[in-house]
């Protein structure tokens, strides 16, 4: 009797909520294509997450490495010198990370942008992977929307002591790189990793395909406890925040929510950044300061954006990436540039408006409340759409490309 051969299975080491919302559209695909999946989470732990939730229900299959996560957890902390610890860190990898990926039937490793090796737990499969001769794939966490490299403290230091950004070159120990625009490909090849390791397939998470079905899962998600609107007379402000050390004046942003919050007929929600309060938050003085007027909401990490920029009028937001939400749910978006100077793919889009100081934000909002705000263009959205997430490349769709690439890998 000739029996199949085993089929092969590609592995999705998944972090933190960034990575995971920015890898489950591809991690679905790929399932949705017939590919065997298998996702592993690295550091956090994410319970009763509908992505999780719903791309486990067609088929996608939790990994763990029961060794692995005792010595990260124990054993790991108790040894000595660093040296010693990186040390053993590589007879894990050698030993039960390779014996891990050949029980499993990996094939393809698959991990969010970063170093070679991966963050928390992911060196012990990236590693693993390398010496085994598997291919690895590293794909967005996020979405780079700066059009200059001094966008924040790091590289601003880095280009002002050395000329030029950060170098990474070894990303280029990946097999490939994948990024979602040109202008993201032209700042990775100033960073040191080669033209040829580069693919663009556009954005996972703000591709039509995915941000429809993300739309409608974070809805029926939500319940009616969970709603932003107490008052049906009042405008649905919703504000985001970014890093604070992407050249953000945090003074003038914390002034622009305290003037925002004092007009009567806004209800202002104030979403921090998904990397946690120290990262993009707002301290507990600071929220306190800024809802004297009881006007203002802070969402916490189980009310998802989607879900807010649907139940919301109008959206503020200075260089994240969540701007593409707002556009795809045709929000009018408002950019208080003097909040943050950074220059971006939005300022010269003609898709959002753009304020020059509290004034002009305070205009467009009681403009929004009088019923006359300005939505974006059909066809410039299109357009946009199509040179930054959509990869400006032919007629494949976002997510056919993603699991194109990674199947070609697991057809060797």
């Amino acid at each position: 009797m000739i029996r199949d051969r085993p089929s092969k299975r590609v592995l999705f080491l998944i972090r933190a909520y960034n990575d995971l919302d920015h890898i489950a559209p591809v991690v679905w695909k790929m399932v949705s294509t017939g590919s065997e999946v298998a996702y592993l989470l690295t550091a956090d732990e994410f319970p009763g997450d509908y992505r999780i939730d719903f791309f486990e229900t067609v088929g996608a299959i939790r990994l763990k490495s029961k060794t692995i996560e005792a010595y990260y957890k124990g054993l790991r902390n108790k040894l000595g010198p660093r040296p010693v610890r990186s040390l053993v860190d590589w007879i894990v990898a050698l030993s039960f990370g390779r014996l891990f990926l050949r029980q499993h039937r990996i094939r393809c490793v698959v991990v969010e942008w970063g170093g070679a090796d991966g963050r928390a737990r992911a060196p012990f499969f990236l590693r693993a992977a390398r010496l085994t001769g598997l291919p690895t794939l590293s794909i967005p966490h996020g979405y780079h929307t700066w059009l200059e490299n001094d966008f924040n403290e790091a590289t601003e230091a880095t280009i002002r002591e050395t000329g030029r950004l950060p170098q990474f070159p070894d990303r280029n120990r990946f097999t490939r790189y994948v990024v979602q625009s040109e202008n993201i490909k032209r700042y990775c090849v100033e960073s040191g990793i080669k033209k040829e390791k580069i693919d663009i397939l556009g954005s996972a998470r703000f591709c039509k395909e995915w941000s429809e079905l993300n739309q409608s899962m974070c809805a029926v998600n939500n319940n009616s406890s969970r709603t932003i609107r107490c008052d049906d007379h009042k405008l649905a402000v919703l504000f985001f925040l970014n890093h604070w050390n992407y050249n953000v004046d945090r003074g003038r942003c914390l002034n622009l929510l305290k003037l925002i919050s004092r007009e009567k007929n806004v209800k202002l929600i104030v979403k921090g950044h998904t990397r946690g309060k120290e990262s993009g938050g707002l301290s507990l003085s600071e929220e306190k300061a800024i809802d004297s007027f009881g006007n203002v909401s802070y969402p916490d990490d189980q009310v998802h954006s989607p879900y807010l920029v649907e139940q919301s009028d109008i959206v503020i937001v200075y260089g994240s990436s969540i701007c593409f939400e707002a556009l795809r749910q045709e929000k009018p978006v408002c950019l208080p540039k003097f909040v943050c100077p950074n220059p971006t793919i939005f300022d010269q889009s003609g898709l959002v408006s753009i304020a020059d100081n509290e004034d002009q934000v305070i205009e467009v909002i009681r403009t929004a409340a009088k019923g006359r705000q300005a939505m974006p263009d059909k066809k410039k959205l299109e357009k946009f759409f199509y040179a930054h997430v959509e990869g400006a490349s032919g007629t494949t769709p976002v997510l056919e490309r993603y699991s194109n690439l990674i199947s070609s890998f697991l057809k060797n």
